[in-house]
């Protein structure tokens, strides 16, 4: 049976120039062998995965009245995302970024534009009174949501409603102590292994784990190809990644994300979510940006049936 999802957050579209030798620095220049324009957004290729893996999502967001705004919308009802929440704003001009790709290697150019205006009165009440769980993805582009998304995430918990946060990368290098706060009604916290040890202010991942379970009752540590770090007040575990050709590793985060959530929803263990998880940015990689999105939960299941991975270890 489907769930139904809120997912709140980014959308955008991405220029990936992939197969880069090296990130150039100033003054440099550096040949990429792959050149591609998507649709992105951490939030939105979140909402396009887990509809490819059968659940109902609603995405709230907003967009420029623009060619790129016209081509996320379309992505997104393309997958069967339900755009109800998706606000076109005349007076905004569609976020874009551009990334730079080594396959292993990345970095980020974004013009935030409608990215970071979602406000808190967008995630209209109606949404979370029919869904399960809501997903903030992006935390630190949400510029204007940030103030209220504790308050959000308290009322979506008083209804019922799980809750899930992506910190994303913050771009002002400050690491805000308020998202602190916003942890005490986060139910899963999903952040990449350098985010979590800026929002936990230490220098290795057990540790920050451990502090981040103060707050979060879940929390997964993506380490990349390495797999994940996942914990909750009552297990810890390690599970690690699965070996692929890497292309481009832009959009492994988001569709870890999703797999993680689905599984959640649908009440697996912690070891199996993780695993099902590191599935899904796995094959994400293997295709530059968020073209590696999954064609649906049986290319899932064919991938692990066909690759290995070492069996879970408790830290």
């Amino acid at each position: 049976m489907s769930h139904r999802v809120l997912a709140v957050g980014d959308v955008n579209i991405d220029l990936v120039l992939s197969g880069l030798s090296n990130i150039p620095c100033s003054e440099q220049e550096a040949l990429s062998t792959g050149f591609d324009v998507l649709v992105g957004g951490q939030t939105a290729t979140f909402a396009r995965t887990l509809t490819k893996l059968g659940e109902v999502v609603t995405f709230v967001g907003r967009i420029g009245d623009d060619e790129y705004g016209m081509k996320a919308f379309s992505a997104l009802q393309a997958d069967r995302v339900d755009t109800a929440g998706l606000i076109v704003d005349p007076d905004l001009k569609t976020g874009f970024t551009v990334v730079l790709s080594t396959g292993y290697e990345r970095a980020y150019a974004t013009y935030p534009g409608a990215i970071g205006e979602v406000h808190r009165e967008d995630v209209h009440n109606g949404f979370m009174r029919v869904c399960e769980h809501i997903h903030v993805g992006s935390y630190y582009l949400q510029r204007k949501l940030q103030p209220d998304l504790g308050d959000l995430f308290e009322e979506a918990q008083s209804l019922g409603v799980s809750t899930s946060l992506d910190p994303g990368w913050d771009p002002t290098g400050e690491w805000g102590r308020e998202i602190i706060e916003v942890l005490d009604h986060v139910d899963i916290f999903l952040p990449n292994e350098t985010e979590a040890l800026h929002v936990s202010q230490t220098d290795n991942i057990e540790a920050a784990l451990e502090i981040l379970l103060q707050k979060a009752s879940t929390v997964v540590i993506k380490c990349g190809l390495n797999g994940c770090l996942a914990g909750t007040r009552d297990n810890n575990i390690f599970s690690p990644g699965f070996e692929v050709e890497v292309v481009d590793v832009t959009s492994a985060g988001d569709a870890f994300n999703a797999g993680f959530i689905y599984a959640m929803l649908n009440d697996w263990r912690l070891e199996e979510a993780a695993r099902f998880a590191n599935a899904c940015g796995a094959i994400a990689v293997t295709k530059p940006g968020s073209s590696g999105i999954l064609s649906n939960i049986q290319e899932v299941d064919d991938f692990i049936a066909s690759h290995q991975s070492r069996s879970e270890v408790r830290v």
